[in-house]
Formats: structure tokens, C-alpha cells, sequence
């Protein structure tokens, strides 16, 4: 019985109400059988203490209107059923007004009346029928309305893990309101493995009296259900379950299955376990959907697939080589609702690819319709679905009785093994390893799992420690004073600093800003490092703090850990402060780790791709330059990964790359606007980068560069013609006469340096 319109439930149970109390049928009541009030028989009376003939009670019998008639004989009428003083259905309650079965004392049946929730109809109108609508946790409920609410029942997840997802599948489940899958003990009649009322048919979905594995009865309803009378109710030209598509049981109402009359619909679940992929020709298929990006240009196959489990991503693909002719595919909800996602794939690239990530569990219908008229013809379905790794899946995968985090085999959430170490980790030796009063995770803060490696905080530079996950959000920052740890490159950053150890589990965009209690930016300097945070060299950004009202925008952040430094001053703030950090995802094809085309290279490997945020990895007609097997910049080295100039297999020339500013043909990628200390020559080694000479220094005031203000009076530049091994203050003509630091010179307060790649 699906969540499908219909009445066949309500004729059944009119035409059970035919029965007479006591009479035949497989469903009608337990009741007590009429007494006999006349010169008859007592039916079922118990015979009198000495075994005497049975008395006769008097020829007095209970007329039509209940009046007492001395009438005697076998024929005279019996009482109505609601003023016999019986409890004929045996619910404890007798006769009108007390039974709800009873509208007057005149009715002659005690049984109650179907609830909404038993009588076959879509009462509250929301496409759900009785136990298949959320709001009715069992047949006995009186009332279908309600809001649809979520329950372990009907949430796609396996809550009881037995491998049985949900109502009709889940045995626990009565209904799709029912409030646990928990299987009950003894399983019911539905689920039982027996024939339980002897029609030669077993359980759910083989009986006809069966709604799911969770029903307690299987006797057969009075009339068939559609899915099991014998007919073709749809002419569809397939009769009942299982040959007709429209039915998922035999005790299924109608035969029009979830998209319709005549469509069949695959289990793609079931079809990728056996054969992992879909393969097959949209010639010869019938046209019944279409969506708004098409599809009427002829047949489809629509998939149904279920997710189960909490998964990071799934994707459905036809680009493949597989797929010869144009398809569209689309992705819906419910089969004839709206798309979630619509595209067409061209005649030059005729498949099409949707990824879903963190997809809701629940049931999705894929269509792989036509996409063109001209060109109909094979393709091939593959389907990925991606899970968490292990140290986040919510599952004891090694069966030790930890979780995740919790178990001493993870040592972050990316970790894809939970099997434990031969030593138990710092983090879980029952140890306080660093002396600060805490053991272990998680009550040691320091510990970021229980398979850490170490109870020492993650930034080792003795500043107050924040953490953030992939969801960033707002945190309060704990007022803090005096002398800083961190020094930023925008600025000096002499104050106290909170640090903010942000995980990544995806690619992504942050931006970070401080904030008063009133929401206000605050003048807070902002900068970030990556890798180790002790060391300034790993900085990947800086915001000065003068610039409050804009936030410190990183982009493109590889998945990890990074460090973002909140400068609070020497004296710490009258109120706390708020950092607010925004993190999203830059997942594309280019950077997903899946093989989106099908073509054996992911990512940055594939020829589609220029770089990670590229959208598609569809591969272009000719070979880039850096997948072209040529050395084209004469370099020794061909193509991507082997030549550090390409920065993926689509990049589009094997040139170097500026991570920085052009100026001409100087790239600069490092440029300070405040007094650093050290070997000039040293910093820009730190940034994988050289000291600007005096040539390209001149090249880089051709091309346009001016001073922006009077900071910049000062300029390291290396073999400048005055300089002579370390010394350093000399001036370049037409720039002054002084403090022009050759690059070498130590502990000389650089305020500017000009690093550039070559």
C-alpha cells in the first residue's frame, strides 16, 4: 500500500461491514454471539451446575423497537447490536450512546469506523494515504492531518542498523509515523518468515494483506488490492506485483507506480551493487517526462536511488565514453515534481554530470531522457557515492567500541582508517602528558582526537587557541593583553593575538573579521599562516588594522588546518570581541577528487582542467599545452606535474606563472609596506622568491609602479652597482641618496622589500 491516491482501502472496509456480527469473512470481529431470548436454543450458554437439559428462558423476546414481546418461537427478531447490552466488538464499550461504532440505539453494528488513518483515503489531501502519511503512527490513529513531521520511520536512514531502511521496508516500522525502527520480538506476521493466514503467500512484499514488514496481520483484505486481483488496472499491459512496475507489493492499492501510468521505474541502488554502472540505448524507449531544459524529443529510463547513509558526496554521470548521443538528465525529489537539476549534454560532449554534496537522505528519481531527435543512441550511468572517511562516518568501523573522534585509531576527521595503533596514542594513554590538569580527548582541549599525536596545542607560539570546523561561524574571544607572539607582514603586531585553528575539510573560500558586541568591525590586525604558525614565512594573508571595515579574504584554502591570527592590542579590550569567520566550499569538478568525465585523470590531472576552481573537467578538442606530451618552453620539462610552470594539465602554456603583480616582464609576487627585520634576501627565500636586482627594480618604474607614500622610502634591491658585500644605505639615482639596502644586511629594518620570481 504506497503513498499513492486511491479508495480501494475504503471499499474494502464498506463492504466488511456487510458481515454480520458473528458471520463469516477472514476479517470480521471477535464478537459474542447473540443470545437467543426466546424458546430456541441458548446459544453458548453454559448448562446449569447439575448437567440439567438447559432451562428455557421464557417465550419473551426483544422486539424491532425494543419493546418485550412474549411472542416465543425461533423467529423472532434479535436485538440490535447497540442495545443488546454486549460488548459484540469487543473494544469495552457497550451499546449507543458509549461505543463510537454506534449512531443510535437502532444500529446493528458495534464495530467502529475506519480512522483516517485505516480507511483508504488521502484525507488531508498531501498525496500520502493512511500509515504512508507521516502524521499517522499507526492504522488506530483518527486524524491523517498534520505537518508531515520526520520520524525514524521515514527519515532514509537505517536507525536500528538491520539493513532495512524505513517504512515499508524497516520490520520496527508500523507506519511511515512510527516513532523507531527498533524490530520488536517476536517480528510481526509481515516479517516472520511464515505464512501466517495460509493464502500461500509469505510476508511483505509477496501478501496481499501485508502494508509493510512492519504489519501485523496478513489476512487478506475482503476485496484484492489492485496489486494483486488479477487485472490489468492500468493497462499497462502487466498485471499485479511483481510484473507490473506501478506495484512495489502485492498489497498495493493501485498499480500507477511514482511517475505515472506505464513507466517503469529501476532500482539503481540494487542495479549498481550488481553491475556498477547502468548501460543501455535510448532507442525504441517510450516518451512519457520531460523537464525544462527537455527531454521531448523522445524516450527516457528513470532510476530511483535511495540514500541510506550520510555520504560527502554522489554523483550521477553519463560523460562518459559510454554515452554516444546527446541526453539530458534530470534529477527530482518526487518523480513528477520539480527539478532539483536539469542539463543537456551537446553533441560534442553528449553526457551530463550532477554532483550532490552532503546529499539529504531520502529517495531521488534520475532521468536519462533524449536530448536529441537526430542522434538517439547507447549510454552508460555511473554512479559515485562518496562516504566520509571513517574517522567521520558515524560507524565503529573497527568494532572497538569508539567513534570517530573518539576512537584512538583517528587522529582527525579525515583519517580513513579507525583500526588503533599498537601504542595507544598521547590522546588516549590515560596520561596527562603536557601537565595542564587535562587527560586525553576530548578533555583535553589540546586534543583534537583521541588518535592526536601530541597534548600540546596546535600552534606553539603561547597564544590563546580557538577552533573552527568546515562550518565556521562566531566565536567569542577571550580578552587578552600585553606583548604579541605573531608578527604580521602588513604591520607590526605588537599586541596580544588569539588564534583561531580553522579545519578544512573541503576547498574553500574564508573571510574573517573581528567585531564589537554591537557587530561593529573593530580595529583588529588580521593575518593567517598556513602549515606551521610559528613560522612567518608561512603567512597567506594579512589585513592591516586600519582597514576594519573590510574582512580578511582568503580564497582557494586547501583542505587542513590553518592558523587565522585576531590582533587584540596590549591592552586588552573594554568588551570581548567576536570573530566571525565564513567559510564556503570551492568544491568543483577541478577539485573534487572525482574522475567527473570518466576519461581515468582527476583534477588538476585532467586536460579540462586549468585550474582547481574550474567548473567542468570536460576535456577541450585539442590537448592544452601542458598535456600536449611537449616540452614547449624548451625547459627540459613536459607538462604537468613534471613542469613546475604548469599548474594543472589544462594550464594553457608551460610558461612561469605570476603568483604575484606583472609589472612589465618582472613578476612580483612579495612586496611589504612596513618595517620587517632580517636578510632582505632571506625573506623573499622564505616566499620561494629573489631579492629584486637594480634591472628589473627600473623595469618595475617603467612599466608604472609608483611610490605609494613615504614608507616607501626605502627599497631592497639587489647588485645595485654602489653596493659592495654587505653594506647597505645607498641610494639609486633619481630615488634619493639613501637608505637603499643592497638585501643582505642584517637586522636592518627593511621597509620595504620587493621579492620577484624569475
Amino acid at each position: 500500500m504506497r503513498q499513492r491516491l486511491g479508495t480501494i482501502l475504503g471499499i474494502t472496509w464498506a463492504l466488511a461491514g456487510c458481515v454480520p456480527a458473528g458471520g463469516g469473512g477472514d476479517d470480521a470481529p471477535d464478537v459474542a454471539p447473540r443470545v437467543d431470548m426466546g424458546g430456541g436454543l441458548l446459544l453458548d450458554a453454559a448448562p446449569p451446575p447439575d448437567g440439567g437439559p438447559i432451562a428455557d428462558q421464557g417465550a419473551a423476546d426483544l422486539g424491532l423497537d425494543g419493546a418485550v414481546s412474549d411472542q416465543g418461537g425461533p423467529d423472532a427478531a434479535p436485538a440490535e447490536a447497540c442495545r443488546d447490552g454486549l460488548d459484540n466488538d469487543g473494544d469495552g464499550q457497550v451499546d449507543f450512546p458509549a461505543d463510537p461504532g454506534c449512531e443510535s440505539s437502532d444500529d446493528d453494528d458495534e464495530r467502529d469506523p475506519p480512522t483516517e488513518c485505516e480507511d483508504g483515503l488521502d484525507n488531508d489531501g498531501d498525496g500520502l494515504i493512511d500509515v504512508y502519511d507521516s502524521d499517522c503512527t499507526g492504522p488506530s490513529d483518527r486524524v491523517e492531518s498534520g505537518p508531515n513531521r520526520e520520524t525514524a520511520c521515514n527519515n532514509g536512514v537505517d536507525d536500528d542498523g538491520d539493513g532495512q531502511v524505513d517504512f515499508p521496508e524497516d520490520p520496527g516500522c508500523l507506519s511511515a509515523g512510527h516513532g523507531t525502527e527498533a524490530d520488536p520480538s517476536p517480528l510481526p506476521a509481515c516479517a516472520n518468515g511464515e505464512d501466517d493466514d495460509g493464502d500461500g503467500a509469505t510476508d511483505y512484499p509477496a501478501d496481499p494483506g501485508c502494508a509493510g514488514r512492519g504489519d501485523e496481520d496478513e489476512a487478506d483484505p475482503a476485496t484484492p488490492p489492485a496489486c494483486a486481483n488479477g487485472l490489468d488496472d492500468d493497462d499497462s499491459g502487466a498485471a499485479d506485483w511483481p510484473a507490473d512496475p506501478g506495484c512495489d507489493a502485492a498489497g498495493d492499492p493501485t498499480e500507477v507506480g511514482p511517475c505515472g501510468a506505464d513507466v517503469a521505474v529501476v532500482d539503481l541502488n540494487a542495479w549498481v551493487a550488481a553491475n556498477g554502472a547502468f548501460e543501455d540505448t535510448l532507442e525504441g524507449r517510450m516518451d512519457h517526462l520531460s523537464a525544462v531544459c527537455g527531454g521531448g524529443a523522445g524516450g527516457e529510463f528513470v532510476f530511483r536511488y535511495v540514500v541510506d547513509r550520510e555520504l560527502d558526496r554522489l554523483t550521477f554521470s553519463t560523460r562518459n565514453p559510454g554515452t554516444v548521443a546527446p541526453v539530458v538528465m534530470y534529477l527530482r525529489d518526487t518523480c513528477l515534481g520539480p527539478d532539483l537539476q536539469c542539463d543537456r549534454g551537446p553533441a560534442e560532449d553528449p553526457g551530463v554530470a550532477f554532483t550532490l554534496e552532503r546529499p539529504a537522505p531520502g529517495t531521488y528519481y534520475l532521468v536519462v531522457d533524449t536530448g536529441s531527435r537526430m542522434a538517439v543512441g547507447p549510454f552508460r550511468l555511473e554512479v559515485d557515492a562518496v562516504a566520509p572517511p571513517a574517522c567521520r562516518d558515524g560507524l565503529d568501523n573497527d568494532g572497538d567500541g569508539a567513534l570517530d573522534l573518539a576512537d584512538p585509531g583517528c587522529e582527525g576527521t579525515e583519517d580513513a582508517d579507525e583500526a588503533d595503533p599498537a601504542e595507544p596514542p598521547v590522546c588516549a594513554n590515560g596520561l596527562d602528558d603536557d601537565a595542564d590538569g587535562l587527560t586525553d580527548y576530548p578533555a583535553d582541549p589540546d586534543c583534537a582526537a583521541a588518535g592526536y599525536g601530541e597534548e600540546q596545542p596546535p600552534c606553539g607560539l603561547g597564544s590563546p587557541i580557538a577552533r573552527l570546523g568546515q562550518q565556521g561561524g562566531e566565536l567569542q574571544l577571550a580578552p587578552v593583553q600585553g606583548g604579541g607572539f605573531a608578527q604580521p607582514s602588513c604591520e607590526p603586531g605588537l599586541g596580544a593575538e588569539t588564534v583561531i585553528v580553522l579545519t578544512l575539510t573541503e576547498p574553500s573560500d574564508v573571510s574573517f573579521q573581528v567585531l564589537d558586541q554591537a557587530g561593529t568591525p573593530v580595529a583588529a590586525g588580521l593575518h593567517a599562516r598556513g602549515g606551521d604558525c610559528v613560522l612567518a614565512a608561512n603567512e597567506v594573508g594579512c589585513r592591516r588594522a586600519a582597514q576594519s571595515a573590510t574582512p580578511l579574504e582568503l580564497v582557494e584554502l586547501d583542505r587542513g588546518t590553518w592558523f587565522l591570527f585576531a590582533e587584540q592590542g596590549v591592552v586588552a579590550p573594554a568588551q570581548p570581541l567576536t570573530a566571525r569567520v565564513v567559510v564556503t566550499s570551492a568544491v568543483t569538478e577541478c577539485n573534487d577528487q572525482v574522475d567527473n568525465d570518466g576519461d581515468g585523470r582527476v583534477d588538476l590531472a585532467d586536460p579540462g582542467c586549468e585550474r582547481g576552481r574550474d567548473g567542468s573537467e570536460a576535456d577541450p578538442a585539442e590537448p592544452p599545452v601542458c598535456a600536449n606530451g611537449l616540452d614547449d618552453d624548451g625547459d627540459g620539462l613536459t607538462d604537468y606535474p613534471d613542469d613546475p610552470d604548469c599548474d594543472a594539465a589544462g594550464d594553457p602554456d608551460e610558461d612561469v606563472d605570476c603568483q604575484g603583480d606583472f609589472f612589465g616582464d618582472v613578476c612580483v609576487v612579495w612586496l611589504s609596506d612596513a618595517c620587517v627585520g632580517g636578510s632582505a634576501t632571506q625573506l623573499c627565500a622564505d616566499r620561494g622568491a629573489e631579492v629584486i636586482t637594480e634591472a628589473e627594480f627600473r623595469a618595475v618604474i617603467a612599466a608604472g609602479w609608483m611610490r605609494p607614500d613615504a614608507n616607501y622610502h626605502t627599497m631592497t634591491v639587489a647588485q645595485y652597482s654602489g653596493c659592495a658585500g654587505d653594506i647597505g644605505n645607498m641610494g639609486i639615482p633619481g630615488w634619493g641618496d639613501r637608505h637603499w639596502n643592497c638585501g643582505d644586511v642584517q637586522d636592518y629594518c627593511n621597509r620595504s622589500v620587493m621579492c620577484v620570481t624569475r
